[in-house]
């Protein structure tokens, strides 16, 4: 992507902000890409709608550990569990052609994530004009 940036003379460390598009994302948005990102946001929205519920996760990172959290999740190890694997270790922010190391990754991401707006994809824009539907 960096290289389509530069050939196109994008900044996009510099581009304004879009208060109707990517950038309305809620923090777990910004995190589904982080191993474990998915399932938190799953929980978040949860606990918001059903603050005394309990949550039970197993993650897995990697296909080896996916198929083995699958595998135990069929023999009844995992009943009543939300269950979140990812492919690659460290989740899709270290996946194929990476060219960094997956903890900056994922530090970049948490980052970038803790600057949303908003906690959960509830708090969206996007979101709060699909409830309006449901009304």
């Amino acid at each position: 992507m960096a290289g389509i940036f530069d050939a196109r003379h994008i900044d996009i460390e510099n581009l304004p902000e879009d208060p109707e598009g990517v950038n309305d994302a809620s923090t777990d948005g910004r995190n589904f890409a982080v191993s474990g990102g998915v399932a938190q946001s799953v929980v978040n929205v949860i606990k918001e709608k059903y603050p005394d519920k309990e949550i039970k996760i197993a993650n897995a990172e990697g296909l080896k550990e996916c198929r083995k959290l699958l595998t135990m999740a069929s023999k009844g190890k995992y009943n009543g569990y939300l269950l979140e694997g990812m492919a690659c270790p460290g989740g899709c922010v270290a996946g194929a052609g990476t060219m960094q190391p997956i903890k900056k990754s994922q530090t970049a991401v948490n980052l970038y994530a803790a600057k949303a707006n908003h906690k959960t994809s509830g708090e969206t824009e996007a979101v709060k004009e699909l409830e309006k539907l449901v009304d």
